[in-house]
């Protein structure tokens, strides 16, 4: 089969969407298929493994950066004569989508609560460009398979746009347990010393690029009011660090809290925590509660985040219902630190079981059998 992959920016330098459109370009090419990456930009290093189109895009701002990857793109692409051209950015004339950025309806109902702020919000050339983008993408004109990473966005799917059923497959993530595993456990004493994390402070871990709608501030109050003892928090990525440091400190927690800024090496860094925290507002699927669980460390994250299911309480982590519920989290981090060292062992084991049943292979599998549909389809039509 002849592939094309469109992500804006493929690069081994970021995470989520661009890491997964590296790893499914190995996938299927391992698997014999010829692959193209269509977007703006491709790390040099990775042309050698894959062909690049490259998409002229608009930076004069952010409504027209958009705009002219979802229409130049379709442009670069077509005639080329490509099987299936599989989007995981949000551009036009798709054979499949993938649901890999949150879905821009939804979240701006849940970041922006109050209806006055929604409607403002709406008139920002940005959000109405995407919007847009969206509705076109998941009406009845848009891709003939829509790959959703959860049953939330599913739902979501079916609740804003009313898509058909049959447009819908469930694909979940997949995490790579070579590069994600409890064998760096035997650096866990020496990641601490280097953050001057003491050794025996139990220590949570949070992982984002995007502090703000990942729900660091309602991590950093959780801790605030938590009852363990000396709890540390170790953060890892970019995002507004003075500003959550001075949150930090309004809530006399400076000195129990890290910022270790972009990391390559963030299995390593899983290694020092205890416990992982994701209390985010809405995402689809995110990678890094696979990764910290491959890792053996178990989960809280919110109900309000794809990949929820795999959580099973207690048992290889734990689930907030709603990302404001501070109390809550705060409480399941005092459950979780006054558990005994068999059962934390035993939710490390099954933590680690857990992020085994999602693999690479196996997604990229569940996605060739999507585009195998869609040609017999396009065949047939």
């Amino acid at each position: 089969m002849r592939i094309a992959l469109v992500r804006r920016v493929c690069s081994l330098k970021k995470a989520g969407a661009e890491r997964y459109c590296i790893n499914l370009m190995r996938q299927l090419k391992a698997k014999g298929h010829e692959v193209t990456i269509v977007g703006e930009s491709m790390d040099d290093c990775l042309k050698a493994e894959a062909a690049h189109l490259a998409v002229p895009v608009s930076k004069w701002t952010s409504w027209t950066k958009n705009l002219s990857l979802a229409r130049n793109a379709r442009k670069v692409f077509a005639n080329q004569g490509f099987d299936i051209v599989h989007g995981l950015s949000r551009v036009y004339g798709l054979d499949t989508y993938r649901l890999t950025d949150p879905l821009q309806t939804h979240w701006l109902k849940v970041f922006y609560r109050g209806k006055m702020q929604q409607f403002l919000q709406r008139l920002n050339p940005r959000h109405r460009t995407i919007l847009r983008i969206e509705k076109q993408l998941f009406g009845p004109a848009g891709p003939r398979r829509i790959i959703v990473q959860s049953k939330l966005d599913e739902r979501l799917l079916k609740e804003y746009f009313e898509v058909d059923p049959r447009r819908l497959c469930r694909v979940t993530n997949g995490v790579d347990t070579t590069n994600f595993h409890p064998d760096y456990q035997h650096e866990r004493l020496a990641v601490r010393a280097e953050w001057k994390i003491p050794a025996d402070a139990p220590l949570l871990t949070f992982a984002s690029m995007d502090f703000r709608r990942k729900g660091l501030s309602r991590l950093l109050q959780a801790m605030a009011i938590a009852r363990t003892s000396g709890l540390w928090l170790m953060v890892i990525g970019d995002g507004d660090i003075a500003r959550f440091k001075a949150l930090a400190a309004s809530m006399n927690l400076a000195d129990r809290l890290v910022f270790t800024g972009r990391q390559q090496a963030i299995a390593r860094l899983y290694a020092a925590s205890d416990l992982f925290v994701l209390p985010t507002i809405y995402e689809p699927f995110p990678n890094v509660n696979l990764e910290a669980m491959a890792c053996g460390i178990p989960v809280i994250t919110t109900a309000t985040a794809g990949g929820a299911d795999a959580i099973e309480p207690a048992i290889n982590g734990y689930v907030i219902a709603s990302p404001d519920d501070v109390e809550c989290l705060a409480d399941r981090i005092d459950f979780h630190f006054g558990r005994g060292e068999t059962q934390l062992r035993l939710m490390s084991a099954a933590a680690r079981s857990t992020a085994l049943r999602y693999t690479p292979e196996a997604n990229a599998e569940q996605t060739l059998a999507v585009f195998q549909e869609v040609l017999s389809e396009k065949a047939a039509a």
